[in-house]
């Protein structure tokens, strides 16, 4: 802790130093979880053939766009803890640190600097607020797993406005979720859930909003339903928030797109892109703010790429609109599966091979509305076998870092993404470079970063941190 401060200290001793006032006044920090190059022009496709949102994603016209590399000090393919450490703070870790260094020692990150030097401070997530990245911007661990001691820290912290789903407590928790949204309340936040976010733009005190709903992610944003609370009403609270108490001071906001990951980790395309337009959504609110404050930076970029995408399966030919007839995402699908075929409280009877594919036709339009090749419909009925074979229902699944569906549902989605023309590598991350777009107050500054740990210090620089 006492190498922590000293580093804190020299930093806030350059910046008083400096002979100019900063160039950026308010920085928005957009990290796109698991978000790949191939995953933002992928989105562009399929919004371009499904008008499921804009053809042209805002962020990837930027005019500045780079690529960088993410390996950590450990692996060249590195977990989002070390990542989301090199994005906040400038150095490179090991594997699984939160805000820590290679000697396990705490390093200062962009919103503690920002604090310290009078600005305000927003980090949200649309996953848990304890989650690997945003800790990374409001603690500091020698594990990402620690979920009650980063949620403690999360309370002590000097953020000013602090948004997510909930308070993740991990498999073997010590204290349920309101024992640390209690101890929130106690330091001092103020907590608002659901509907009343909005209204959190207009608190006088710090704040934490959650989901109205006790789920460990915001709803996905193709499951989405009217009542939801969405990552953009998180960003349009945030903003309300800093304009009302911190416009002459200045501020620092990161935001996390995090189920980009999770939709990548479940290799389900159509709900991932619709996850990165949700997240452009948010840009556009920064973009907003931009227009009337010149004196804004805007970066966007992720800590790592998710499920190596593909944007082809052979051949040369691309059909995304043919991803068009996913209604739901994997895991709302396989909800649906277990209510039509495994329905609690009554007898089990295993279905036929047309009663399962009518329901493959009606979620993801195969047979129906998409010509299903003779291949992909054998391994199907193949799964459907295993399925549902001999000796009953066998309940087969497919899990991955933070979800477990049935086999029979992800087989259906990845079969739909083959035939649209997308094919996933693995269901974890890889090491493929991952875009930085940014836009801006002295936006060029960033015309030469090849690497994530670059990003911080050219940060903390020009705004005066």
């Amino acid at each position: 802790m006492k190498r922590f401060v000293q580093i804190l200290a020299v930093a806030l001793v350059v910046a008083a130093c400096g002979t100019k006032e900063p160039e950026v006044k308010y920085v928005f920090y957009f990290i796109g979880d698991g978000m790949g190059i191939n995953h933002v022009v992928g989105t562009e496709q399929y919004n371009a053939a499904t008008g499921m949102g804009p053809d042209s994603i805002n962020f990837n016209h930027f005019p500045v766009r780079n690529y960088i590399s993410t390996f950590s000090l450990t692996s060249l393919v590195t977990d989002s803890a070390a990542a989301g450490t090199a994005l906040a703070t400038g150095f490179k870790t090991y594997d699984g640190a939160v805000g820590m260094d290679q000697d396990k020692h705490p390093v200062p990150n962009l919103a503690e600097m920002a604090k310290a030097a009078g600005c305000g401070v927003a980090v949200m997530s649309s996953v848990g607020v304890n989650h690997a990245t945003p800790s990374c911007f409001l603690a500091h661990a020698e594990k990402r797993n620690l979920y009650g001691n980063l949620a403690e820290q999360l309370c002590d912290s000097q953020a000013d406005f602090i948004a997510g789903a909930c308070f993740m407590t991990g498999r073997k928790p010590e204290h349920p979720r309101e024992y640390y949204e209690n101890m929130a309340q106690e330091k001092g936040y103020a907590i608002f859930r659901g509907p009343d976010v909005s209204a959190a733009g207009f608190a006088d005190g710090k704040v934490i909003c959650l989901s109205g709903k006790q789920d460990l992610q915001l709803p996905y944003a193709i499951d989405r339903q009217e009542d939801d609370t969405s990552l953009k009403d998180f960003v349009s609270a945030g903003i309300a928030y800093m304009e009302r108490h911190y416009l002459d001071k200045g501020f620092f906001m990161m935001v996390e797109g995090g189920e980009i990951d999770y939709a990548g980790h479940s290799n389900d395309a159509v709900a991932c892109f619709r996850e990165l337009t949700d997240m452009a959504y948010c840009v556009d609110l920064a973009l907003e703010f931009q227009a009337r404050h010149p004196e804004t930076l805007i970066v966007v970029t992720a800590d790592h790429e998710t499920g190596g995408l593909m944007l082809s399966s052979g051949g040369y030919v691309i059909h995304p609109e043919r991803l068009a007839w996913q209604k739901y995402s994997i895991d709302r699908t396989t909800e649906l599966f277990r209510e039509a075929f495994f329905p609690e409280g009554k007898p089990y009877k295993a279905p036929s091979w047309e009663q399962v594919k009518s329901f493959l036709a009606e979620h993801f339009g195969l047979w129906e509305n998409v010509e299903v090749p003779q291949k992909e419909e054998e391994n199907l009925k193949k799964v459907y076998a295993e399925t549902f074979g001999k000796g009953g229902d066998r309940n087969l699944s497919v899990k991955n870092l933070y979800t477990e569906n049935y086999k029979m549902v992800s087989e259906a989605i990845l079969c739909l993404d083959r035939i649209a023309g997308y094919q996933w590598s693995h269901p974890d991350h890889s090491g493929s470079p991952v875009g930085l777009y940014v836009k801006g107050a002295a936006d060029d500054r960033f015309n030469t970063v090849k690497d994530n740990a670059q990003i911080a210090p050219i940060i903390a620089e020009l705004a005066g941190y």
